[in-house]
């Protein structure tokens, strides 16, 4: 344990912290000498090594599901598609979603992303680039951990508490997410702001907010907490003032504008037994309260509870009103209709992580109240939670699913057959490929996933305006991944449009060479599959 671990006075209370405005120590050209010094601490070396670590593995993870086809169009090809068509000045329409990128979610961090594109970046560089962002979640903790725990050693527990998280592992194997992307940004902000450092927080809060929008509801509560808690009232009410308006500018404005529609694409997430809309399940609550409550103690709502705070030893729920940054996320995905929000592994549960990683710290900062020996005993147990709960639930190599197939770590047989079938499809050609083509093929104005554009399936907001078939040229499909269904769909296509120019361990590629006779009818109904005309 080193010097800064030693028994202190009773703290100054939280909201007593700020910054010093003393001369400095050192002179100006001796910081980067104490800052290298710095650098050189056993405990900050440890903190760089299991970062670094961290990272490395978990990129050539998601490098290696991409490479053998285990990424997916949903979500990754969307995004990918999404910064390329940014970054060529395009059209923003997502074709593998059916909705323009403004109409699809605020992700403003794209502008900062497409550059890289110019350059030849791609999907790969996304899951890059979240890594990256995770990984400095670590450094964000550590440096939250060394101020209110007053020991580095205890930081570097915490940072490790971060990186074991079952939710934190699952995201990098969940492909790219722009609120997985804002984590990083998010936990500066909070260190930013509780250190006073006002100039790093906007930049960290801002370059958080522009990953999506959901992380101005995460930015509105942290200016609460900031007002509230750690006494900076009118700062904290003006960060607040930040999120809520951005918010609401993105959902009531940017997004319908773009859709051409009165709301937002993920409202109808709320439809379920309490209602379908937000409005209407505050006012069904009001009215049956015990309909609510016994939807929110099922099964599949108490599973993901404890899932969610198990990691960190149930401790964020010691200290609520930190918590309450995640509380917004928290509410939504508890009332929707959409299973996916309560599964502990996907993004929606990102900003829940940081509202449970922070509240953590402050946690044990409350209970240890400058008892070394009770602080440590609590950053112990809460480590050996976090291992734990890893083994058991995560998807690093320590967990006991890692050779599950999760990772696709055994040889693929037809991986040769799958790569020779996309090096076949020109570049820029429209294309309608199975979802797990998709990613591959994403650097090009239309790009459907099969068997879109001739079945409406997960496209738009309600399935509108969905594109012509005779505009697509080529087709990639892998018949292990698509249903009967649309393996008689495509042999259709093959016999009357398209000619087959490969077929090998069931990949098909195919170019067309004729056009529709009769043409395909609508199919202006979602979920419906267009018939011949005449």
């Amino acid at each position: 344990m080193d010097d800064d671990s030693r028994d202190e006075e009773q703290p100054e209370p939280r909201d007593a912290v700020t910054t010093s405005i003393d001369e400095p120590d050192e002179l100006p050209e001796d910081r980067p000498l104490r800052a290298l010094d710095r650098l050189a601490e056993p405990a900050v070396l440890v903190l760089l090594g299991v970062t670094v670590l961290w990272a490395i593995v978990f990129f050539v993870l998601a490098a290696l599901r991409h490479d053998r086809h285990g990424t997916f169009g949903f979500d990754l090809g969307i995004f990918d598609q999404a910064v390329w068509l940014t970054s060529r000045f395009r059209d923003p329409f997502i074709t593998v979603r059916g909705l323009d990128s403004w109409g699809h979610h605020n992700n403003a961090i794209f502008f900062l992303l497409a550059p890289f594109y110019w350059v030849g970046a791609g999907a790969k560089f996304l899951l890059a680039v979240q890594v990256l962002s995770q990984a400095s979640g670590a450094i964000a903790v550590y440096l939250i951990a060394k101020e209110r725990l007053v020991s580095r050693w205890f930081a570097v527990a915490m940072a490790l508490v971060l990186l074991l998280n079952p939710t934190y592992q699952w995201l990098v194997w969940e492909f790219f997410h722009p609120e997985a992307l804002a984590i990083g940004p998010l936990l500066f902000a909070y260190w930013a702001a509780s250190t006073r450092r006002w100039g790093w927080f906007w930049f960290s809060a801002v370059l958080a907010i522009s990953c999506k929008e959901d992380v101005a509801l995460t930015i509105l509560m942290l200016g609460l907490v900031v007002a509230f808690r750690m006494g900076a009232r009118r700062r904290g009410l003006v960060i607040a003032a930040f999120g809520a308006a951005w918010f609401l500018l993105t959902t009531r404005v940017l997004l319908p504008m773009f859709n051409d529609a009165e709301r937002a694409f993920y409202n109808d997430f709320f439809a379920s037994e309490l209602g379908t809309s937000l409005g209407d399940v505050i006012k069904n609550t009001a009215r049956n309260p015990s309909q609510t409550i016994e939807f929110l103690t099922n099964d599949e709502h108490r599973t993901y509870y404890w899932r969610m705070a198990a990691p960190f030893a149930l401790l964020p729920l010691a200290s609520p009103s930190t918590l309450a940054i995640a509380l917004p996320m928290i509410v939504v995905n508890m009332l929707t209709g959409f299973p996916y929000t309560r599964d502990f592994r996907f993004h929606y549960s990102s900003l829940v992580v940081v509202g449970g990683i922070v509240a953590t710290i402050e946690a044990i900062a409350w209970w240890s109240r400058g008892n070394d020996r009770r602080r440590g005993a609590l950053v112990g147990f809460v480590l050996a939670t976090a291992l734990a709960t890893s083994v058991m639930w995560g998807p690093s190599p320590i967990g006991v699913d890692y050779r599950s197939g999760i990772w696709p770590l055994g040889a693929d047989t037809r991986l040769e057959a799958k790569q020779t079938a996309l090096d076949l499809v020109p570049s820029g050609a429209a294309t309608s490929a199975s979802y797990n083509f998709v990613p591959h093929l994403t650097h090009r104005a239309r790009i459907y996933e099969f068997p879109v554009p001739w079945c409406n399936i997960n496209w738009g907001v309600s399935g509108e305006d969905l594109h012509e078939p005779a505009a697509v040229e080529w087709l990639a499909v892998d018949l292990n991944v698509i249903g009967e269904e649309h393996r008689a769909r495509l042999e259709e296509l093959l016999i009357d449009e398209f000619t087959e120019r490969f077929r090998r361990d069931n990949v098909v590629v195919a170019e067309r060479t004729a056009e529709a006779d009769p043409p395909w009818g609508p199919a202006d109904d979602a979920g419906a599959c267009r018939e011949r005309e005449g």
